[in-house]
């Protein structure tokens, strides 16, 4: 019985992206180039294109590694975890756990891609309203009550090396510091300002506020929880300077 189009479509992907040598069959073979030849001709284009996707959505890792290691890192991601989604846009982001997995002795890679991860996705996350001062002033006092959460392009990482200095000397195209770990792990806080991609270190009590937003509190829950830390007169201040720059920045949204 001839086979449908989409089991041919199935062999050829599986010889691609494999090392299916079924596939061979799909293809003209003459005595020019030959089956084989064509077949390894369609890998090495979908290698390429993958890798190539890898060092786009990872600029300031690739610029760390170079070309050579990353292009091996990279072949060897490609080969492990083959493209499942439409969009190359979503391709890679298991990078950063497979840089851990492989390279725990190398610690700042996994979070430097980590970086670079979070920063494209800033950059492509959703456009939703946020929640800034003229909101704040048109709700009235109504909105402190409110279920606050994360704007969808915030993320909050956790790291335990220099990766910001890492970054930031790399963005700069100056030759970037040894990486050096830190005796605690260290919060950054990823978000999108305006059009462009921003992140900051944060200290702990703030990153601990923001993430009771990731857990849906309202501003009311989250001053409990703060005053309880650290008292009314400190948790004030911490909180009335954050809500500002929290509210300049776009970080928060009404929750739906």
């Amino acid at each position: 019985m001839p086979e449908t189009l989409r089991e041919m479509q199935r062999r050829f992907l599986a010889g691609i992206v494999g090392d299916d040598g079924e596939a061979e069959e799909l293809i003209v073979d003459d005595d020019r180039v030959g089956a084989r030849r064509r077949l390894d001709i369609y890998r090495n284009n979908y290698r390429a294109s993958l890798t190539g996707v890898l060092a786009d959505h990872y600029e300031r890792l690739h610029a760390y590694l170079g070309d050579e290691q990353f292009d091996n890192v990279a072949q060897a991601y490609v080969t492990a975890h083959p493209s499942t989604t439409r969009n190359l846009r979503y391709y890679g982001e298991a990078l950063p756990a497979f840089l851990a997995k492989h390279f725990p002795a190398d610690g700042e890679l996994a979070e430097l891609a980590a970086l670079d991860w979070a920063l494209r996705h800033a950059f492509d996350a959703r456009d939703t309203a946020m929640l800034d001062a003229a909101a704040v002033g048109a709700l009235g006092d109504a909105w402190i009550e409110q279920r606050l959460v994360l704007h969808p392009s915030v993320r909050l990482l956790r790291v335990r090396f220099n990766v910001a200095a890492l970054w930031s000397a790399l963005d700069a195209e100056q030759e970037p510091p040894e990486p050096v770990a830190f005796a605690s792990p260290v919060a950054l806080l990823v978000w999108r300002s305006g059009q462009q991609p921003s992140f900051r270190s944060l200290p702990e009590a703030e990153a601990d506020a923001l993430a009771q937003f990731e857990a849906g509190s309202s501003f009311t829950d989250l001053s409990a929880h703060v005053i309880a830390a650290m008292g009314e007169a400190g948790a004030m201040e911490s909180l009335a300077a954050w809500l500002g720059r929290w509210l300049a920045d776009g970080v928060l949204i009404l929750a739906d």
